[in-house]
Protein backbone atom coordinates (compact mmCIF):
# COMPACT_ATOMS: atom_id res chain seq x y z
CA UNK A 1 0.00 0.00 0.00
CA UNK A 2 2.58 2.52 0.97
CA UNK A 3 4.58 1.75 -2.79
CA UNK A 4 1.39 2.00 -4.57
CA UNK A 5 1.05 5.75 -2.88
CA UNK A 6 4.51 7.34 -3.07
CA UNK A 7 3.99 5.76 -7.12
CA UNK A 8 0.47 7.20 -7.38
CA UNK A 9 2.20 10.39 -5.67
CA UNK A 10 5.21 10.47 -8.12
CA UNK A 11 2.69 10.14 -10.91
CA UNK A 12 0.21 13.37 -10.00
CA UNK A 13 3.45 15.06 -9.11
CA UNK A 14 4.78 15.01 -12.86
CA UNK A 15 1.48 15.58 -14.34
CA UNK A 16 1.23 18.59 -12.57
CA UNK A 17 4.42 19.90 -13.45
CA UNK A 18 3.78 18.84 -17.03
CA UNK A 19 0.44 20.58 -17.30
CA UNK A 20 2.20 23.66 -15.50
CA UNK A 21 5.29 23.65 -18.32
CA UNK A 22 2.90 24.14 -21.62
CA UNK A 23 5.12 25.05 -24.57
CA UNK A 24 2.08 27.66 -25.92
CA UNK A 25 3.00 31.07 -25.44
CA UNK A 26 0.54 33.61 -24.21
CA UNK A 27 -0.45 35.74 -27.02
CA UNK A 28 0.01 39.29 -26.72
CA UNK A 29 -3.60 41.03 -27.64
CA UNK A 30 -3.81 44.87 -27.90
CA UNK A 31 -4.69 46.74 -24.32
CA UNK A 32 -7.04 49.56 -24.89
CA UNK A 33 -7.36 52.70 -22.83
CA UNK A 34 -8.91 55.98 -22.47
CA UNK A 35 -7.07 59.37 -22.49
CA UNK A 36 -7.07 59.69 -18.47
CA UNK A 37 -5.86 56.10 -18.78
CA UNK A 38 -2.99 56.48 -20.70
CA UNK A 39 -0.40 58.48 -18.52
CA UNK A 40 -0.86 56.04 -15.95
CA UNK A 41 0.51 53.00 -18.44
CA UNK A 42 3.86 51.32 -18.43
CA UNK A 43 5.91 52.82 -21.26
CA UNK A 44 3.49 56.61 -21.07
CA UNK A 45 5.26 58.63 -18.68
CA UNK A 46 6.17 61.01 -21.21
CA UNK A 47 2.37 61.44 -22.87
CA UNK A 48 0.76 64.30 -20.34
CA UNK A 49 4.37 66.62 -20.46
CA UNK A 50 4.20 66.09 -24.40
CA UNK A 51 0.43 66.79 -24.98
CA UNK A 52 0.37 69.43 -22.29
CA UNK A 53 3.55 71.32 -23.64
CA UNK A 54 2.06 71.26 -27.32
CA UNK A 55 0.83 74.79 -28.70
CA UNK A 56 -0.88 73.59 -32.15
CA UNK A 57 -1.60 76.49 -34.59
CA UNK A 58 -4.55 78.39 -33.16
CA UNK A 59 -6.23 78.75 -37.13
CA UNK A 60 -6.15 75.21 -37.53
CA UNK A 61 -7.46 74.03 -34.20
CA UNK A 62 -10.56 76.39 -35.40
CA UNK A 63 -11.48 74.38 -38.74
CA UNK A 64 -11.17 71.17 -36.74
CA UNK A 65 -13.45 72.65 -34.36
CA UNK A 66 -15.67 73.58 -37.07
CA UNK A 67 -15.50 70.23 -38.37
CA UNK A 68 -16.52 68.35 -35.23
CA UNK A 69 -20.21 67.69 -36.05
CA UNK A 70 -19.16 65.52 -38.73
CA UNK A 71 -16.85 63.35 -36.12
CA UNK A 72 -17.84 60.40 -33.91
CA UNK A 73 -14.75 58.96 -32.27
CA UNK A 74 -11.32 58.52 -33.21
CA UNK A 75 -8.91 55.53 -32.74
CA UNK A 76 -5.30 56.17 -32.08
CA UNK A 77 -3.15 52.85 -32.67
CA UNK A 78 0.13 53.63 -30.96
CA UNK A 79 3.25 51.31 -29.68
CA UNK A 80 4.23 53.29 -26.54
CA UNK A 81 7.82 51.86 -26.34
CA UNK A 82 8.55 53.33 -30.17
CA UNK A 83 10.76 56.44 -29.73
CA UNK A 84 9.48 57.87 -33.09
CA UNK A 85 7.85 61.01 -34.09
CA UNK A 86 4.60 59.69 -34.69
CA UNK A 87 4.27 58.41 -31.59
CA UNK A 88 6.37 60.56 -28.88
CA UNK A 89 4.89 63.72 -30.85
CA UNK A 90 2.42 63.12 -33.29
CA UNK A 91 0.34 60.75 -30.43
CA UNK A 92 0.32 63.39 -28.11
CA UNK A 93 -0.25 66.24 -30.40
CA UNK A 94 -3.18 64.88 -31.71
CA UNK A 95 -5.01 64.06 -28.35
CA UNK A 96 -4.07 67.95 -27.83
CA UNK A 97 -5.43 69.34 -30.55
CA UNK A 98 -8.56 67.43 -30.27
CA UNK A 99 -9.32 68.79 -26.89
CA UNK A 100 -8.04 72.17 -28.25
CA UNK A 101 -11.02 72.04 -30.68
CA UNK A 102 -13.60 71.08 -27.56
CA UNK A 103 -13.77 66.98 -28.73
CA UNK A 104 -14.98 65.12 -26.04
CA UNK A 105 -11.53 63.00 -24.99
CA UNK A 106 -14.73 60.02 -24.05
CA UNK A 107 -14.51 59.75 -27.87
CA UNK A 108 -10.91 58.49 -28.17
CA UNK A 109 -9.90 55.48 -27.62
CA UNK A 110 -6.07 54.70 -27.80
CA UNK A 111 -5.18 50.82 -28.74
CA UNK A 112 -1.40 49.94 -26.96
CA UNK A 113 0.23 47.65 -29.59
CA UNK A 114 3.72 45.92 -29.44
CA UNK A 115 3.58 45.43 -33.60
CA UNK A 116 1.40 46.95 -36.40
CA UNK A 117 0.18 42.94 -36.94
CA UNK A 118 -0.70 42.50 -32.73
CA UNK A 119 -4.43 41.49 -32.76
CA UNK A 120 -6.88 43.74 -31.20
CA UNK A 121 -10.54 44.08 -30.56
CA UNK A 122 -11.23 46.21 -33.52
CA UNK A 123 -9.60 43.90 -36.46
CA UNK A 124 -12.85 43.76 -38.34
CA UNK A 125 -13.34 47.49 -38.72
CA UNK A 126 -9.29 48.82 -39.06
CA UNK A 127 -6.45 47.57 -40.75
CA UNK A 128 -3.44 48.64 -39.19
CA UNK A 129 -0.35 48.26 -41.28
CA UNK A 130 2.17 51.13 -39.55
CA UNK A 131 2.31 52.71 -35.60
CA UNK A 132 1.16 54.92 -34.77
CA UNK A 133 -1.92 55.35 -37.21
CA UNK A 134 -5.19 57.14 -35.90
CA UNK A 135 -8.68 56.50 -37.96
CA UNK A 136 -11.52 58.94 -37.44
CA UNK A 137 -14.70 57.82 -37.29
CA UNK A 138 -17.10 60.29 -39.06
CA UNK A 139 -20.81 60.64 -37.73
CA UNK A 140 -21.91 58.96 -41.48
CA UNK A 141 -20.27 55.88 -40.75
CA UNK A 142 -17.08 56.89 -42.95
CA UNK A 143 -13.51 56.28 -41.57
CA UNK A 144 -10.54 58.68 -42.42
CA UNK A 145 -6.98 57.19 -41.80
CA UNK A 146 -4.02 59.22 -40.49
CA UNK A 147 -0.51 57.69 -40.62
CA UNK A 148 1.88 60.36 -39.15
CA UNK A 149 4.91 60.60 -40.57
CA UNK A 150 8.53 60.46 -38.75
CA UNK A 151 9.07 64.10 -39.72
CA UNK A 152 9.34 66.26 -36.28
CA UNK A 153 8.41 69.67 -38.07
CA UNK A 154 5.00 67.53 -39.68
CA UNK A 155 2.22 69.51 -37.87
CA UNK A 156 -0.68 66.89 -36.83
CA UNK A 157 -3.12 69.46 -36.74
CA UNK A 158 -2.28 69.94 -40.74
CA UNK A 159 -3.30 66.46 -41.09
CA UNK A 160 -6.31 65.97 -38.94
CA UNK A 161 -7.82 69.23 -40.95
CA UNK A 162 -6.71 67.44 -44.30
CA UNK A 163 -8.76 63.70 -43.01
CA UNK A 164 -11.82 65.94 -41.86
CA UNK A 165 -11.89 67.45 -45.25
CA UNK A 166 -11.71 63.99 -47.17
CA UNK A 167 -8.10 65.02 -48.39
Amino acid sequence: MGKTMKTLGAVLALMVVWIGCSDSPTEYVAEEFTVSQIARQPGYAWFLQEKDSYQPDPALVAQIQAKLGTLDSCYLFVNPSCSCNGTQKHFPHFVRCMELAGFSSSKIAIISMRTASTKHAHMARFHVQRLPTFFLVLSGGGTRTIEPPDDPNARIEELIVQALNGQ
